[in-house]
């Protein structure tokens, strides 16, 4: 009978041996840096420039760590680096930037090389071309930059016709008619005005092969000679922004485009969406939002007007060409859309004016660089020879009125 009872006590007592186990929980693993990498910037650099460097640090199991990095540069006097990265680029030569994350054993070095390019000292009024002239430069003194994106003709077949299904985007290739044609008279009625010359940059190439106004993939669409041509149109905006801030301090850039819309008049673009500047004065006044996002956003700043003033107001700019027989949206007499076609600027805009994009896209945000996208009409502006250059005389005059006004910037010799 005793040995009857005792058979179901073993498997209650097994179970309870087996239910009190706890599972073994393996050691935590400290990361331990073992390697890092350096992304990001360019690595060849012309004097003045700079560009931001990032060093991403890795573990053991090759996952993202938080880490010190340490920056140097091997020729400090080529090329400088901040404790941050960002390298900026003193005289022409060579230099390595060398990262060291971690320390002692549990550290990792990554580095680039830095060639740093002696600025070509350019003769004002002296065209300067990119490989195969395909991007022409013509150096100024003043501090306005014009540009012409849209009026070139050159069809080389190293370039395929850009296409929507190839390059994304709308790929338009449409010509901006008697554009380039424009900016070079600009000049010339800016000098005989001032007697100095506003920089100008022409892309001569159709706009079928290069668009220079779009971001690469649909500018260039994936064409190594279009890619180039346009990397060259960027760095020839950039040594005439350089050029401007080194004399002036501040300057004005203009993009100039042909619109072929059924309205006559020219349209400006800020950067504002058409919905945008059809809102009241008061709500384009009452949010930072608006004016930091303009291409007028530092010299907004500094004016004692209203930034909706700035925009459609007495003083400002599509006024100005209204009350010299050119007619502008927005003004003071066409102050808003009003569903009307309008182009509003594109990405040389953003990326070579002051607003808030610009940094983003390679260039400064609230810098001193401010500008507007152009959009002339046909009739009256580009059509003959007689009306470009009177637009060209009364560009000049309008110029010199609105950057004296709002922005203390004098175009006169002093």
């Amino acid at each position: 009978m005793r040995s009857a009872l005792r058979w179901p006590v073993l498997p209650l007592l097994l179970a309870c041996v087996g239910s009190d186990r706890t599972p073994t929980t393996p050691p935590a693993v400290t990361p331990v840096v073992t390697s890092v990498l350096v992304t990001g910037g360019s690595t060849t650099l012309a004097v003045g420039a700079s560009t931001q460097l990032t060093a991403v640090v890795r573990d053991q199991a090759g996952r993202d760590m938080v880490s010190t990095v340490a920056w140097s540069s091997t020729t400090p006097s080529v090329a400088s680096v901040s404790s941050s990265g960002l390298v900026t680029a003193l005289a022409g030569g060579t230099t390595s930037i060398t990262a060291v994350a971690g320390s002692g054993s549990t550290s990792a070095t990554a580095r680039v090389s830095i060639v740093v390019t002696a600025p070509i000292s350019f003769v004002v009024g002296q065209a300067y071309f990119g490989r195969n002239a395909y991007i022409e430069y013509i150096a100024g003194n003043a501090p306005v930059i014009l540009t012409a994106p849209h009026g070139g003709a050159l069809t080389p077949a190293s370039m395929p016709d850009r296409t929507a299904a190839a390059c994304g985007g709308a790929a338009t290739t449409v010509t901006d008619a008697n554009t380039a044609e424009l900016v070079r008279v600009m000049q010339q009625r800016f000098f005989a005005r001032f007697g100095s010359y506003p920089h100008i940059i022409i892309s001569n190439l159709s706009r079928r092969k290069l668009d220079p106004n779009r971001r690469p993939i649909e500018a260039a669409c994936g064409n190594a000679d279009a890619a180039t041509a346009l990397a060259e149109w960027h760095e020839f905006i950039d040594i005439a922004k350089r050029a401007v801030l080194q004399t002036s301090g501040m300057g004005w850039y203009m993009d100039v485009h042909g619109h072929g819309h059924a309205i006559q008049r020219l349209e400006l673009g800020y950067l504002l969406a058409d919905t945008d500047l059809d809102r009241p004065d008061a709500v384009l006044d009452a949010s930072l939002l608006f004016e930091n996002g303009s291409s007028i956003s530092t010299l907004s700043q500094s004016s004692p007007l209203s930034f909706s003033a700035l925009l459609r107001g007495s003083t400002s700019l599509g006024t100005l060409y209204a009350n010299h027989g050119f007619p502008a949206v927005p003004s003071a007499s066409d102050p808003r859309i009003d569903g009307t076609a309008y182009f509003n600027g594109g990405e040389n805009t953003r990326r070579h004016s002051c607003g808030s994009d610009a940094t983003a896209l390679g260039g400064t945000t609230n810098g001193n660089i401010c500008g507007v996208q152009l959009e002339a009409n046909f009739t009256g502006v580009r059509d003959n020879a007689a009306n470009r250059s009177r637009f060209a005389d009364v560009t000049a005059t309008v110029l010199e009125e609105y950057l004296r006004t709002h922005w203390a910037l004098r175009l006169t010799p002093p």
